[in-house]
């Protein structure tokens, strides 16, 4: 952590290129350790937050989504999107289609929306996406008959009294 603040505190332009093997090294020794935050707040600082994917794997990436997700509340504008863009692509990359779908709604983006859903090929989950999809009123062109009722919300009331029984 000493480390990473002095790192933090000498990158400037003159010496990036010096310290940036440093970095990557500081990186893959965080991410190997389940030292995701300490990471990503070092990649925040410098600016240099596509230096993380290469190093994500099946067991680190739901930590450093959730924390960027967390993050991205807390910044200026054009950073808070490029950091929710790279938590898009995180969980397109791993199969993480509702999380995505989220995130895509989170930025207002209906062609990442329809992108995300067009990329899903299980099809409970592609039900799960029309019905998120059908709760923002965010329409998307389905040919599947059971897809487009569920998009348009037709049985909306129907699904309500079912689960109403159910409960």
């Amino acid at each position: 952590r000493q480390l990473e603040g002095e790192i933090a505190e000498e990158w400037n332009v003159d010496n990036m290129e010096t310290l940036l093997p440093l970095v990557r090294d500081v990186i893959t020794f965080d991410m190997k350790h389940s030292a995701e935050i300490q990471a990503c707040d070092l990649l925040m600082e410098i600016d240099r937050l596509d230096l993380l994917t290469q190093h994500m794997d099946q067991s680190n990436y739901p930590r450093v989504c959730l924390y960027l997700i967390g993050c991205a509340s807390y910044v200026v504008e054009p950073e808070s999107t490029q950091i929710l863009q790279g938590v898009l692509d995180t969980y397109l990359r791993f199969g993480e289609y509702p999380r995505a779908i989220l995130v895509a709604m989170q930025l207002h983006d209906k062609p990442k929306c329809d992108e995300v859903f067009r990329a899903c090929t299980d099809p409970v989950l592609k039900k799960q996406l029309c019905f998120m999809l059908a709760r923002q009123f965010i329409p998307v062109e389905v040919d599947d008959e059971d897809l487009r009722s569920i998009l348009l919300n037709t049985h909306i009331n129907d699904n309500y009294l079912s689960l109403a029984r159910e409960l």
